[in-house]
C-alpha cells in the first residue's frame, strides 16, 4: 500500500489550486496525493486520521497578526481562510506525531504556529544585507546556496554541507521556537531548513524542492523520498 499524503492547497478566482510540481514529486517519490481545501478546520483530526504525511506548501504571506505584529507596508497578498485551516492542520498532524513536510510559505506557517515570528519583507527588515531570494529565474532553476548543519536529519538525507537551491520568497523566518533546530542557513543568514527535534519527521524548508524534483534533480528527489519513506511507516504502524 502506497502512503496518502494530504497538501494544502489555495484558491485563485474562486477555483482550488496547487502547482503540479506537489502532485509529480509525491507520485515520483511513491505516495498518493490527497488535496486539502479550506474549511476543514473544525474536521482537521478526521483529515489527519485519513493521511499518512502533511505537506505544507508554498503561497502567499502569513497574515501578521498571527505573529502578534502590524502588516508592514511590504507585506504581500494574505488569506485568512488558508492561515486558520493550515494551522489547524498543522497542529493536528503534529500531535498525532504524523510526518510533515513543509515548503516555502510553509516552514513560515509551521513556524508561526508553534509560536515563531517572520520578517515580512526580508529587503526591508533584516539587520544584514541580504541575498536576492526571490530569483529572477525560472522557477525550477538554482540560485543560491546553502550551508547545511552536520548532524541534523537534513544532512543525513542529502549527505552534503553545501547545495545550491531556488528561492522564491520574500517572507522568511525570523524568531524560532526552542522545540525546533536550525538545519541549514543561506550565506546572508536568512533561515533556510529548520526541524523537529525528538519527532518522527518534521523537515521545513524555505526553497522549492518540489519544482526541483519534478526535473529529476538528486537532491529535491531525495528529499521527497525521505518524506513518502516515513509516510509509508506511519501508514504501517
Amino acid at each position: 500500500m502506497k502512503p496518502i499524503i494530504g497538501i494544502t492547497m489555495t484558491t485563485s478566482d474562486g477555483k482550488y489550486c496547487i502547482n503540479s510540481p506537489y502532485v509529480k514529486s509525491v507520485i515520483d517519490a511513491g505516495g498518493i496525493p490527497f488535496c486539502i481545501p479550506f474549511g476543514v478546520e473544525k474536521d482537521v483530526r478526521q483529515v489527519i486520521d485519513s493521511i499518512d504525511g502533511l505537506l505544507l506548501t508554498g503561497g502567499v504571506d502569513i497574515h501578521p497578526h498571527y505573529f502578534q505584529e502590524e502588516p508592514h507596508p511590504k507585506l504581500g497578498e494574505v488569506m485568512l481562510e488558508r492561515d486558520k485551516v493550515e494551522i489547524a492542520l498543522a497542529h493536528a498532524a503534529l500531535n498525532h506525531k504524523l510526518p510533515v513536510f513543509a515548503i516555502c510559505r510553509g516552514i513560515q506557517l509551521l513556524n508561526v504556529a508553534l509560536g515563531g515570528t517572520l520578517y515580512q519583507d526580508i529587503n526591508a527588515q533584516y539587520e544584514a544585507e541580504p541575498l536576492l531570494h526571490k530569483q529572477n529565474a525560472l522557477r525550477h532553476e538554482l540560485a543560491h546556496f546553502i550551508e547545511i548543519s552536520n548532524g541534523t536529519r537534513l544532512h543525513n538525507i542529502l549527505g552534503k554541507d553545501r547545495i545550491a537551491v531556488n528561492s522564491l520568497h520574500h517572507q522568511a523566518v525570523k524568531d524560532v521556537p526552542a522545540l525546533f533546530q536550525i538545519s541549514a542557513r543561506a550565506s546572508d543568514g536568512i533561515i533556510e531548513a529548520m526541524e523537529l527535534n525528538d519527532y518522527p519527521f518534521c523537515i521545513a524548508v524555505q526553497w522549492h524542492p518540489e519544482e526541483m524534483a519534478a526535473k529529476g534533480e538528486e537532491h529535491s528527489s531525495k528529499l521527497f523520498k525521505a518524506f513518502v519513506e516515513a509516510c509509508l511507516e506511519q501508514g504501517v504502524t
